[in-house]
């Protein structure tokens, strides 16, 4: 039983890892950052763990995400923080599953949500979440990567995504943004 959870989760991480296309992370990361840049000039004025009720959503429609409201309430500094952390925490776990493949068995995946760089991404509270959001929704993947990004927005949300049974309600980034963009909406209406 042990051999076949392991390989479960071998197989599990193999797929997370090779859909996330290092070059693509950083053409998101760099295009949108010039973009923001271009769009607003703004700094990070506080790094405080703020309550998700207080951040507006108004970019996220019915109709989809109005993008160009988007760039202008994204600050470009806390997404390339944000970006920059969670980048290398990727690279590191990659380079270490390449020096000890057993890692994965011994320590699971998971481990990376016990890492400095996502802790620090999480302190950043709710200037995280918009940077966070903007990642996924603009990456043609959903990897590791990606997962990270709606993981951290999650706990940062406070929203419960859960099945009765505990599970998620989402396997991947992308599920995950429909998730969240239909508790934005659904949250709007009331």
């Amino acid at each position: 039983m042990k051999k076949i959870t392991s390989m479960i989760g071998i197989i599990i991480f193999l797929f997370l890892i090779t859909s996330c296309n290092h070059k693509d992370v950083e053409d998101i990361s760099a295009d949108t950052t010039q973009q923001v840049e271009e769009t607003k000039n703004q700094h990070i004025e506080s790094q405080e763990i703020i309550e998700t009720d207080s951040l507006s959503w108004l970019e996220i429609t019915e109709d989809g995400v109005n993008e160009e409201l988007y760039l202008e309430n994204l600050d470009a500094e806390v997404l390339e923080a944000v970006a920059t952390k969670l980048r290398a925490l990727v690279e590191e776990e990659v380079e270490a599953e390449r020096e000890n493949p057993e890692i994965v068995i011994t320590e699971g995946w998971t481990r990376v949500f016990d890492s400095e760089q996502y802790n620090e991404v999480l302190n950043m509270g709710e200037s995280a979440m918009k940077p966070l959001y903007w990642i996924i929704y603009k990456s043609p993947n959903a990897g590791m990567y990606e997962y990270i990004c709606a993981t951290a927005l999650y706990e940062l949300s406070g929203y419960d995504f859960t099945n009765e049974d505990g599970s998620l309600t989402w396997v991947n980034s992308k599920e995950f943004l429909d998730r969240f963009n239909e508790k934005i909406l659904s949250d709007r209406k009331r």
